[in-house]
């Protein structure tokens, strides 16, 4: 119990100088944040108001009606651009983490050695331990919390928006921005920072490697998304009434032939040839779609979050090593 009451005294000092000397930026940042959570709420309630006021027409979006044409185009427009304003969000959310990399491996370490406050701290108040468990404890809880509650209420605006143009949970501005998956990318952006702050120990070269690598690993498992998890594959004969699944992602589908080979879903898709005769001619006994169905959501997420978590952990054990070959 003492070494746990002594531990935390240790990191006080450390962290209330964090807090200080990052205060602006801080506060910025929470601005910002909560300028963006005003903003998705106030597109959930317009969205509220545009559906009220076109039912109040009594129109409906499929109506043949001359006279409903011209309110389901208006609402249609409205949707569209409330929707958009949802996706550039998501988009924000899945970029924040690299943003959070550049800053935490330039200003909050790089810096710190450029002019030479860390090791002037080290001898002065605390262990270089506590100052780097400082810049990772700190930051690491402001930036979950923040980023919780930014995908959260994206979430929940989108399922208020709904309408002509409702969003899928496949799509990278949906996925990459709900779950469990922006927190875990928010800490891997915090160690891959950190990291590169403690290896580079220059501002802009730092900045730099936090923004490419976080961006990397982001660009690279969104990519990989979709071998996370095994997909599901239905068959189905040509000719009969197979409907696709609902809300799934679908990865591949095609024909494949008596021997085995898998030819392109659009071999017979040419509407002067009859398909049904083009694809006999092929050998064609069955197609298939690979798809993720709506259930494999949170399996994905989890995945991809266990693997985010790893990477972070490496990174941060990384700047440990680094540190301490640093100060000998």
């Amino acid at each position: 119990m003492s070494t746990l009451t002594t531990n935390a005294r240790t990191l006080r000092g450390p962290s209330r100088v964090l807090l200080r000397v990052h205060r602006r930026t801080l506060w910025g940042a929470g601005a910002v944040a909560a300028a963006a959570i005003v903003g998705m709420i106030a597109v959930a309630l317009l969205a509220d108001r545009f559906t009220t006021g076109f039912a109040g027409t009594g129109c409906d979006l499929d109506s043949s009606v001359r006279a409903c044409f011209q309110p389901a185009r208006d609402y249609s427009d409205q949707m569209l651009g409330l929707g958009r304003m949802l996706t550039y969000l998501g988009l924000a959310v899945i970029a924040l983490p690299a943003a959070i990399g550049a800053f935490v491996a330039g200003p909050m370490v790089a810096r710190e050695w450029e002019s030479n406050t860390a090791k002037l701290s080290w001898t002065q108040s605390y262990p270089p331990s506590a100052w780097l468990t400082a810049r990772l404890a700190v930051p690491a809880m402001l930036v979950v919390c923040g980023i919780t509650v930014l995908s959260a209420v994206l979430t929940w605006s989108r399922h208020r928006l709904g309408g002509p143009f409702p969003t899928y949970w496949y799509e990278v501005s949906v996925f990459g921005a709900s779950g469990t998956v922006p927190a875990a990318s928010a800490l891997l952006g915090l160690s891959i920072g950190t990291l590169a702050g403690l290896t580079l120990r220059r501002t802009v070269p730092a900045m730099a490697a936090g923004l490419f690598v976080s961006g990397l690993v982001t660009v690279v498992l969104g990519m990989l998304r979709d071998s996370l998890w095994p997909a599901v594959r239905d068959t189905f004969t040509p000719g009969d009434d197979y409907i696709w699944p609902d809300q799934a992602a679908i990865i591949a589908w095609g024909w494949q032939t008596k021997g085995g080979d898998v030819l392109p879903a659009g071999i017979c898709a040419d509407g002067s040839v009859d398909r049904k005769v083009c694809l006999s001619e092929r050998g064609v006994t069955h197609g298939f779609l690979d798809h993720h169905p709506a259930s494999h959501y949170w399996p994905l997420q989890l995945v991809e979050t266990g693997i985010l978590l790893a990477l972070a952990a490496l990174a941060v054990f990384a700047a440990f090593r680094v540190l301490r070959r640093l100060h000998g």
